[in-house]
């Protein structure tokens, strides 16, 4: 068996700690492998342990924890208490290092003495270290994340009272960029509004903070290394330029003069459904102002900006006085009626739109030449959910088609009245009416995103001439016959349209001295005429200027 001392100090020298035991007076008797292997790269010799008073050294350095120490080992010889306990920093040049260090007290052999044990729990306390610099990262962001919320939240509220409140487009936008730029870190904030007739966009309304400046003039659509508003418009989505060390202020659109009052700039489209009413662009103080959550809350904005913008443009258009005619030619046979026209040799004209019971829109064209291979063709290409022929003449054919997409959709989606719509031989030939300047573009950006080759012939601004029903029924009056007139007024008056009928065909034809046919032939033609102001009514009166 081995010897009891042999093994204890085999044992006390291959525990993973320093350890020495002290005398009742504080000096070192002896101390483990560990202790002396540490104490050698601190530069101490082993001779130095021996009789070293541990505690007078500890006490006497120029360290509040090695001084802390010294008195926990005094109140542990003096036997006030029976063991003590301390962390402290160890550092070395080369790295960061933590100990704890325990005394306690025992009896050897009827005398006092004094265990001290020193344990490295320098990788304990490098992990609560990144605890605690994690959870003072997590607080940071959770800081900042409520203070961005609370600054998004009034922005949110601040814009959308501007938007509902507002009784104008202009006000609408006005309030908008105030809103905007009352807002850290934004400094400058302006709406833009697209022309289709000279392929620019201009700011119409815009707020800055102090002396920041508004870019210089409208942008042209077709310059190089455009704007990101000018992108935002084309592509319809929300365009960042954050590095702004590289723009160079002569670009023709940056704000001269602006210096360090920005560092990024942000372009939302204001979009309600099909239909593009501008963009909302707006420059911040920071370069990285438009991170999550700014972003998504900027478009979150532009939805709400262009809702209320379709509304009051919607009431205006009850009341307004003024239209704009576009003229456009198509030269592409992806669109499906320029390709019809090619490949069979023929003229298609639009005679007009009704609402299918599947949702589709169905049109009518008028053909030339003969209807069931047009009438197939068109129920084959993709997009038209069925056709048929509802007439067909010796020279042509009247179609119906139920379209869920293609230029057709387009045209009512944007609003447009149709006072021409014409394919023949590959190419198309549109004639329009629109509410305003903004729809015209809207329109028009759709047709050129859609197809090729879309030019615009002409656009002009007129007055929209009012019809009251008296106007109407004049206008009727004025363009039948007196025969006919009379066939419509007595048929009419004498129950000929209630159900079940009052008075017969044949008793209304003797009623008027004339024959059976004869009076279908006047009532039917009076009937045409009704039914052509009623859906044909938005056309140029005789005379008027296209």
């Amino acid at each position: 068996m081995a010897d009891r001392d042999t093994l204890a100090g085999a044992t006390l020298d291959e525990l993973p700690l320093t350890l020495a035991v002290l005398d009742a007076d504080g000096r070192i008797l002896l101390t483990n492998r560990p202790w002396q292997r540490f104490g050698e790269t601190e530069g101490r010799a082993e001779a130095e342990d021996a009789g070293v008073d541990y505690v007078a050294a500890a006490a006497q350095a120029d360290d509040e924890h090695a001084r802390r120490a010294a008195d926990g080992l005094r109140s542990v010889l003096d036997g006030d208490r029976d063991e003590f306990a301390m962390e402290y920093p160890c550092h070395s040049p080369s790295e960061r290092r933590w100990f704890t260090m325990r005394a306690n007290r025992f009896e050897a052999g009827g005398e006092d003495r004094v265990v001290v044990v020193h344990l490295d729990i320098t990788e304990r306390k490098l992990a609560e270290l990144a605890v605690e610099e994690t959870a003072g990262e997590l607080r940071r962001e959770r800081e900042a994340l409520e203070h961005v919320l609370d600054r998004v939240d009034g922005l949110v509220r601040d814009v959308t009272n501007a938007a509902v409140g507002a009784r104008s487009r202009g006000e609408v936008e006005r309030r908008v960029c105030e809103s905007v730029v009352g807002t850290d870190p934004y400094v400058l904030a302006w709406i833009g509004r697209a022309d289709v007739a000279g392929d620019r966009l201009s700011p119409s309304e815009w707020a800055a903070v102090g002396d920041v400046p508004l870019e210089d003039g409208s942008l042209q659509f077709g310059e190089e290394g455009a704007h990101p508003a000018v992108r935002a418009v084309r592509t319809g989505e929300a365009q960042i330029l954050e590095d702004l060390t590289d723009v160079d202020e002569g670009a023709g659109w940056w704000p001269s003069g602006a210096g360090d009052a920005f560092e990024a700039v942000a372009a939302v489209p204001l979009a309600y459904g099909e239909v593009d009413y501008g963009v909302l662009t707006v420059f911040a103080a920071d370069a990285d102002a438009f991170d999550d959550p700014e972003l998504p809350v900027l478009e979150s904005l532009a939805g709400t900006v262009a809702t209320a913008i379709n509304a009051i443009e919607a009431r205006r258009l009850l009341t307004t006085d003024s239209v704009v005619e576009l003229e456009l030619t198509i030269d592409d046979r992806t669109a499906l009626v320029a390709d019809l026209s090619a490949r069979f040799e023929t003229t298609l004209t639009y005679r007009g739109q009704t609402a299918a019971e599947n949702g589709a829109l169905s049109c009518f064209f008028e053909v030339e030449g003969p209807a069931e291979p047009l009438r197939e063709a068109f129920e084959d290409a993709e997009g038209v959910d069925s056709a048929r022929t509802v007439t067909e003449r010796e020279d042509g054919a009247l179609l119906e088609v139920a379209v869920t997409e293609g230029l057709p959709a387009i045209l009512v989606e944007r609003g447009a009245v149709v006072r021409r719509f014409c394919a023949e031989g590959g190419r198309v030939e549109l004639e329009l009416d629109l509410s305003d300047g903004q729809s015209a573009r809207s329109l028009y950006d759709a047709l050129s995103r859609r197809y090729h080759a879309v030019e615009l012939v002409r656009y002009r601004e007129r007055e929209r001439v009012p019809r009251t029903p008296r106007d109407v029924a004049d206008r009727i009056e004025s363009e039948l016959t007196a025969r006919q007139l009379t066939a419509l007024q007595t048929a009419y008056h004498a129950g000929y349209y209630r159900w079940p009928r009052e008075i017969s065909g044949e008793e209304l034809a003797a009623s008027m001295d004339i024959s059976r046919s004869t009076f279908h032939q006047h009532l039917r033609a009076a009937e045409r005429r009704v039914l052509d102001e009623l859906f044909e009514g938005t056309h140029p009166s005789e005379g008027e200027s296209l």
